[in-house]
């Protein structure tokens, strides 16, 4: 059942970023403007302005657009004030090159009208202009990054760079959106897949620009950052998956090692192991403990300060493990591998300060140092964070600009 929408209020505002578009401004402000009236809805044309020269501004205060001067630079920046400041219920944002066709916002908005948080719009679906798309855009960045975020989250977008975009100005809300470069259109789907919101694709046609300048997009630097972020909330993949691998591979070599005596080599088939392998099995058995480590406090640090969202797994982890806890754990391991070393320096002594084959119990207790050293200090780190997530419902900082 569609939306009820208040009487009298702006029902639509279609948001654009701006950065010296004179060409193309008032073809896009004017179709803007007979999607608004085709939808029959109350509404108004946002061009948030990121500091143009050209006179945007002017022409966009002369065609009737409301304009809204952003003081950070990059297009994340510009969508999230021109949406901070638009009015309406329901978001269009697209931009302000010619590339997207404003009358096809009405196919976006219905979906809204039909319950859905937040509506994609799809190029590779819809229709793609000769030379509207570079091959690299079309072939190589969009279709991988497209894989990436739905293998990573599951999710079922075809095309997560699609800049023209409709959704519900509480969805808006709830995502919190903070990226300020290109990194802003990954940021929204993850942040969509993340907190359960309702999703829908339109297909759409990639028009070629009507600039004669080059476009602000830089495909390989955008490129990197879109999928630096879409890592950054994926501790699973990026941390644990790899960090489980490692730690297993560390165990699996010291169970080797420990079925004959220190000093033997223990053969399994044609391979042979010998002393020296548990460096090997302390390095990535210690490697494979920092990636979990890690991976679980940046996962921490993403519900707390990007997300402002507690799950069920993290709420009991977080009230049943305490620093204190974390603290008596790793003193006990530090304890055991210095216990472990003073052992071996003891049969150093006896004899005479002579040749020795410890590898192996030297080699572990510097692995338990380590471990514990690593917990210690991660808990001080840990307990923060985790004081952080116990306030993070009641006290949900304000939106600030």
């Amino acid at each position: 059942m569609p939306d009820q929408l208040e009487c009298g209020s702006i029902e639509i505002s279609i948001v654009m970023p701006c950065l010296n578009e004179l060409q193309t401004l008032a073809a896009c402000i004017g179709k803007a403007r007979t999607a608004i009236e085709a939808l029959g809805l109350s509404g108004e044309v946002v061009v948030a302005d990121n500091g143009s020269t050209d006179g945007s501004q002017d022409l966009a205060r002369s065609l009737g657009a409301r304009v809204v001067d952003v003081p950070v630079r990059g297009y994340g920046a510009a969508l999230i004030w021109g949406i901070w400041e638009a009015r309406g219920r329901y978001i269009v944002m697209g931009d302000a090159d010619d590339s997207y066709d404003f009358r096809e916002a009405v196919g976006l908005v219905e979906r809204l009208t039909e319950g859905f948080d937040l509506v994609v719009g799809t190029r590779l679906k819809g229709r793609i202009m000769p030379g509207a798309m570079p091959w690299k855009n079309r072939y190589l960045g969009t279709p991988v990054l497209t894989a990436i975020v739905n293998t990573v989250y599951r999710c079922q977008f075809s095309d997560v760079n699609c800049g023209m975009r409709a959704l519900k100005k509480t969805a808006f809300e709830a995502m919190d959106l903070e990226s300020s470069g290109m990194e802003f259109a990954s940021e929204m789907l993850v942040k969509a897949a993340i907190l359960g919101l309702k999703t829908s694709e339109v297909p759409i046609t990639l028009h070629v620009d009507g600039r004669d300048r080059a476009p602000h997009l830089r495909p390989w630097a955008d490129g990197w950052r879109h999928l630096k972020y879409i890592l950054l909330f994926a501790p699973k993949l990026l941390y644990w998956l790899p960090g489980s691998i490692l730690m297993m591979i560390g165990l699996v070599l010291n169970a080797i090692l420990a079925i004959a005596p220190s000093g033997e080599s223990v053969y399994l088939g044609a391979l042979r192991f010998g002393d020296h392998w548990v460096v090997v099995a302390a390095l990535t058995f210690l490697l494979g403990y920092e990636l979990i480590l890690t991976g679980l406090l940046a996962h921490l640090y993403t519900l707390t300060h990007r997300l402002q969202r507690q799950t069920p797994r993290m709420s009991w982890l977080v009230r049943v493990v305490k620093l204190e806890t974390i603290a008596i754990v790793a003193l006990i391991t530090l304890g055991a591998g210095l216990g472990i070393e003073l052992s071996v320096l003891r049969v150093w002594f006896d004899g005479n300060f002579g040749p020795m084959n410890a590898i192996r119990p030297a080699v572990t207790g510097m692995t338990l140092i380590l471990i514990g050293t690593q917990t210690l200090f991660s808990g001080l780190f840990y307990a923060v964070l985790s004081d952080r997530y116990q306030k993070v419902l009641s006290e949900r900082p304000g939106r600030s600009k």
